[in-house]
């Protein structure tokens, strides 16, 4: 093994200065490997993120857990995923799909706390984030987080419960997937939990607004502004209360990749270029007499196409996303 990687890595008499893996054909495959990962490790997965028939019964649970992540990361206590809020969502998300829509608010005047009051979920304040035409759900996580209103009902303290629905169908003529996430705050909590938004503050409204779709930059896709209850303190809630119904279903790993294609070929990627990279380094950095020039423009053509497919894959995966404004609303201001 030790003599393996001498003969591919290191310039030395044995390999006549030449390192093996800077040769043109180890060039060409590793550069057909990385073709090979960016069909079977990004594009193949890419469209069954959109298309997997499976996809309503891992995308919930992946997103739930990403969003829990997002707020470990800021010190902040995970959710819990209800059921009875992933059926509020699915309830939304199924309706968007069928009447091909992409609002808070249904064309026939469904507000959001229609589907929590469907499905019988008493709260003392929730919120709603909606999305499309994604295939990552990594880069849909972190375009949420880019978006203020969106990171402030991520953020947001007193919520304590989370639920996520998934529904393919039709928008503006395209297949795509409709993506609902319901944050709840169980009304019998309501004094426990002071609401707050850690770090960004909203805008203070009475009432939930909603508003159209914003596409004004091909990265970022979501609204400035939201609608919420009035922010009154930064203090930590108590540990929350968990109410019944409660759905803990964690993913494995193969269920993880699969659902951020974009970032786990990244991660291969970064794999292979750096053992490239390395190859590069020791080539000049060892017996600089005996430098090869075809084999350092080999190593560094390899790197550069590699390079390539990371910026292809981050537009591919990401100018898609639209997100609309979120909102936020309290059981007071939806029945006065």
């Amino acid at each position: 093994m030790l003599n393996w990687l001498k003969l591919h890595f290191i310039p030395h008499e044995a390999n006549g200065h030449r390192p093996h893996i800077l040769h043109h054909k180890n060039i060409h495959r590793i550069l057909g490997f990385v073709v090979f990962l960016e069909i079977f490790a990004f594009l193949i997965p890419s469209l069954l993120v959109t298309s997997n028939a499976d996809t309503g019964n891992i995308l919930p649970s992946i997103l739930s857990e990403l969003t829990n992540h997002e707020r470990t990361q800021l010190n902040l206590p995970a959710l819990s995923v209800n059921q009875t809020l992933n059926e509020a969502a699915q309830e939304k998300a199924d309706d968007m799909a069928a009447n091909q829509y992409f609002a808070h608010t249904s064309p026939d005047g469904k507000t959001p706390w229609f589907w929590l009051k469907k499905v019988g979920y008493t709260y003392s304040y929730a919120g709603e984030n909606l999305a499309i035409n994604f295939t990552d759900a990594k880069d849909l996580t972190q375009a949420w987080m880019n978006s203020p209103t969106h990171r402030a009902n991520i953020t947001k303290t007193n919520y304590t419960q989370v639920g996520t629905g998934v529904a393919e169908g039709t928008y503006q003529g395209s297949p795509t997937i409709f993506v609902v996430q319901v944050f709840g705050l169980p009304a019998a909590t309501a004094a426990k939990a002071p609401e707050t938004t850690i770090p960004t503050e909203v805008a203070k409204t009475p009432e939930p607004t909603v508003v159209a779709v914003e596409t004004a930059t091909p990265d970022v896709l979501g609204a400035e502004t939201a609608s919420a209850p009035a922010e009154v303190s930064t203090v930590q809630p108590e540990s929350p209360v968990v109410s019944s119904g409660i759905s803990e279903h964690y993913t494995n790993l193969l269920q993880r990749l699969m659902a951020s294609p974009r970032n786990t070929t990244n991660i291969l990627l970064f794999i292979i270029m750096g053992i490239v990279a390395l190859a590069v380094f020791l080539n000049m950095g060892i017996k600089i007499s005996h430098h090869h020039p075809d084999l350092i423009l080999n190593g560094v053509m390899a790197i550069a196409v590699i390079s390539s497919v990371f910026v292809i894959n981050s537009y591919i995966s990401k100018s898609n996303i639209q997100l609309v404004q979120s909102v936020g609303y309290s059981q007071t201001e939806t029945t006065s």
